[in-house]
């Protein structure tokens, strides 16, 4: 099954220059297609779109692209950078993406993760090693370049590349948006059924009577001449029916027909 990956390199989500007193948030927001921004209900561009100088706070994000919307509200850290990546369809089901954003946790010592996705028990790896499923937290992740990958069966592969600080949690909130399988056999309406011809035997008399049913005493409706080829309906017993075309069908002795 074909894994489509949404990706983004994160090097750091910790905002320079946030001395004492300033209080500054800042948001980065990735759309798949480019979709006009929203801020509190208020247009401020397009994305791919970064902004470091909010305040911290809760923040209504809303996305919109050819009729198609997307918004939530998030949480801005003092200090710190949320990054927003969504899928933006008016298919709601082939929507995804996730929300990334640090939290303090005043042990300088420990890289925390915490990872909720839609739907639940999404494998967790990092580095390529599940360490279990969601909802999943843990204390430490260790600092530094990580790689992030959550699945789930029908479900399209997000692919993350952080960098993990000690003294904070990394937190992810992930919406995983449905796979298209895409077949490559034909529909069934498509498949057409191979026909199965017979050829009538050659017969003392020259020809081959067609009854109305797979009896000896049935009506006459027809006679076939040897050599002539037929599409096979059915069989029951000695009997095989055949297309007479025009919308007729009877049937005839097997002993005197071959499948071709």
């Amino acid at each position: 099954m074909r894994k489509e990956l949404l990706t983004i390199l994160v090097m750091s989500l910790i905002l320079s220059g946030c001395g004492l007193g300033i209080k500054k948030s800042g948001i980065e927001i990735i759309s798949y297609p480019s979709s006009k921004v929203f801020i509190d209900d208020k247009e401020v561009g397009m994305s791919p779109y970064k902004n470091n100088s909010l305040t911290p706070g809760d923040k209504k994000i809303k996305l919109i692209i050819d009729g198609a919307e997307w918004s939530k509200t998030v949480h801005l850290e003092n200090g710190a950078n949320t990054v927003v990546n969504r899928e933006i369809n008016q298919d709601t089901n082939k929507n995804g993406g996730y929300l990334l954003y640090l939290e303090s946790t005043g042990d300088s010592k420990k890289a925390g993760l915490l990872i909720t996705t839609k739907p639940d028990r999404a494998a967790v790896a990092i580095d390529g090693e599940i360490k279990g499923f969601s909802p999943l937290r843990i204390e430490d992740i260790g600092e530094g370049d990580k790689q992030i990958t959550l699945s789930f069966p029908g479900y399209k592969t997000i692919d993350m590349f952080i960098r993990s600080i000690s003294g904070y949690q990394l937190v992810v909130e992930a919406d995983l948006a449905t796979e298209v399988v895409v077949s490559d056999q034909a529909s069934t309406s498509e498949i057409k059924t191979t026909e199965t011809k017979v050829k009538i035997k050659t017969t003392e008399t020259g020809w081959l009577r067609v009854r109305q049913e797979a009896d000896g005493t049935s009506e006459e409706i027809a006679k076939v001449k040897p050599n002539e080829i037929y599409t096979l309906l059915e069989e029951k017993d000695d009997w095989e029916k055949i297309d007479l075309e025009n919308g007729k069908s009877g049937w005839i002795s097997s002993k005197y027909a071959d499948k071709l």
